[in-house]
């Protein structure tokens, strides 16, 4: 067992180029190295390195971020300390008598300890803390003490006393005793215990981390950073279990081409309905799919305001069972209330669909409720490209695939939910499929918007409606023409090639059909790096006393 392990690290290593290496039970990752006795004992998996790498890079640009806006603060709140304090001077000149003292001193004393308190560059605001409630051998709780700046304390919280005791050795090892501390507890008592305390919670379980939201989005503070991995994709992205999805994360899965990227909304809305509970918001940083997981890095902020926003960014989901079109439907909406300059919210009107879809009539499924707004922040991901160049290669051995994940989701449309595959959509008429460019070209020709998509290679994001991309098919099934006897009577194919087109389609060549994150060079989607790959198997040989759930790392 012992030997296949170390065979496998060395195929990961091999691959993803990481600064990776093996002697015995000793790895080597990013600036951490971590001994361990037996795999078997405490869960390690190095394909995650590259989610590692991601998160150092992701926590880094939201404590830049913070930080900046705390020194912005703390100079807009002296501005407003000075401004009172020279009104009072100029009110105490202007008077003939002298002022009291006691009244001077209840005017000035308190703005004299606010800015002591705040400090013009905001020193007090640098530095975090992080709390990883899942920790393991330890290895992220010290890659993060040793490559995160400013970084005051990290709680990393295990279960398992064997892997308590592993994180300790691994952390005096390390010399980051002064900033790691090892803890054996339950990761919800853990969070619970400490309510709007952690600037920084990372939950990477074994699974869906569904148990953990209600106690994490307690538990971070304000404007502070959930970092979420969930493993469990059967789940989130099959139609196998709809009605566990729906227990887990609130929401119905389907079998769909979108599905990865209906995953990942799956798990916000997950997260953003436990967050409204406790009149708290998120705001999604950057949210992923990879490989076998999705991670997302949510913002949390208690304004009881944007919570009221969750009605209208939640959604259903009309996707067909024929040629898989699909449609949202929103639960709210927003329309000018009574008095000018307010807002009322309202129930949506609907549905956006026919009982029957209107292009091959076959009935619709319906999946969701899922988040319906933006899955990344412009600005914060424009910001972590910026950091990931800096990045040492011999550090963050996944440095091109990062840059190549955030090239191509800096270009994914923000405001266009759910992507479609070219080739599956060729295959619905049994067509030969249209090379991207081409295809991408006749929806810019027609004054549509269109981008790829993170979660999928040869997939499109587009404004364009389904009429319209059905409409290109058969423009392009006109000059390639297909064997009739390949479509079955009234199939979805024989269905939608029996209409005609439309609209005008033009297939010339536009420059901006080729995707920028392309021409990059970097690595944009990964391909297996070893046989039967994935989240591994649990840790094997617990003893039952010892715990409750899986830890992972």
């Amino acid at each position: 067992m012992w030997k296949n392990y170390r065979a496998l690290l060395g195929r990961v290593r091999n691959f993803t180029t990481a600064n990776m290496s093996v002697n015995g039970a000793k790895v080597t990752e990013g600036s951490a190295t971590i001994l361990f006795n037996d795999p078997d004992e405490v869960f390690y998996n190095p394909v995650q390195q590259f989610n590692r790498d991601m998160s150092t890079t992701a926590i880094r640009t939201w404590a830049e971020n913070r930080d900046e806006k705390a020194v912005l603060k703390a100079k807009h709140r002296q501005e407003i300390i000075e401004a009172h304090e020279k009104k009072d001077e100029n009110e105490d000149k202007g008077k003939s008598e002298n002022p009291s003292p006691s009244r001077s001193e209840e005017t000035t004393a308190p703005a004299k300890n606010s800015e002591n308190n705040t400090g013009t560059d905001g020193s007090s605001n640098v530095g975090f803390n992080v709390l990883e409630a899942l920790s393991a051998t330890g290895l992220r709780a010290i890659r993060y003490a040793k490559e995160l700046p400013n970084v005051k304390k990290i709680l990393a919280n295990d279960l398992l006393a064997r892997a308590v005791e592993a994180i300790d050795a691994n952390v005096k090892r390390n010399d980051v005793s002064h900033i790691v501390v090892p803890n054996k507890g339950d990761a919800n008592s853990v969070m619970h215990s400490f309510k709007n305390q952690y600037d920084v919670i990372d939950l990477d379980p074994y699974g869906t981390a569904t148990p953990f939201l209600d106690s994490a989005v307690q538990s971070v503070a304000n404007n502070g950073l959930l970092c979420i991995t969930c493993t469990d994709s059967a789940v989130l992205a099959g139609n196998a279990y709809p009605e566990k999805c729906f227990s887990n994360y609130g929401g119905t899965s389907l079998r769909s081409d979108f599905c990865h990227e209906q995953a990942v909304r799956h798990l916000l809305y997950a997260i953003a309905a436990a967050a409204a509970k406790y009149g708290r918001a998120i705001k999604p940083m950057l949210s992923l799919s990879v490989d076998f997981y999705f991670r997302v890095f949510v913002q949390v902020e208690t304004k009881p305001a944007l919570v009221k926003d969750l009605h209208r960014q939640s959604a259903l989901i009309y996707h067909c069972s024929g040629c898989g079109s699909n449609a949202l439907q929103y639960m709210g909406k927003t329309v000018p209330g009574r008095i000018p300059g307010s807002t009322k919210y309202t129930n949506a009107t609907g549905p956006p669909v026919a009982a029957n879809c209107e292009h091959c009539g076959y009935v619709h499924h319906v999946g969701g409720p899922v988040w319906g707004g933006p899955l990344h922040d412009a600005e914060f991901v424009e910001r972590m490209r910026k950091i990931a160049e800096s990045l040492d290669e011999k550090t963050y051995g996944t440095k091109r695939r990062i840059l190549g994940m955030l090239a191509v989701v800096a270009e994914e449309l923000s405001d266009k939910p759910f992507y479609f595959i070219i080739s599956q959509i060729a295959s619905v008429l049994r067509a030969q499929s249209p090379p991207q460019s081409t295809f991408v070209s006749a929806l810019l020709n027609a004054g549509y918007r269109a981008s790829g998509s993170h979660a999928k290679s040869n997939a499109i994001k587009t404004d364009a409606p389904w009429s319209y991309i059905w409409d290109i098919m058969r423009a392009w099934v006109a000059e390639h023409p297909v064997n009739s006897s390949n479509i079955k009577p009234n199939s979805a194919g024989s269905m939608i090639l029996k209409k005609e087109c439309s609209s005008q389609v033009d297939f010339t060549l536009q420059p901006g059909a080729e995707f920028s994150s392309k021409k990059g060079g970097y690595t944009r989607y990964q391909m297996n790096p070893t046989e039967n790959w994935g989240p591994k198997a649990k840790a094997g040989k617990r003893k039952i006393a010892e715990t409750d759930g899986p830890a992972k790392e």
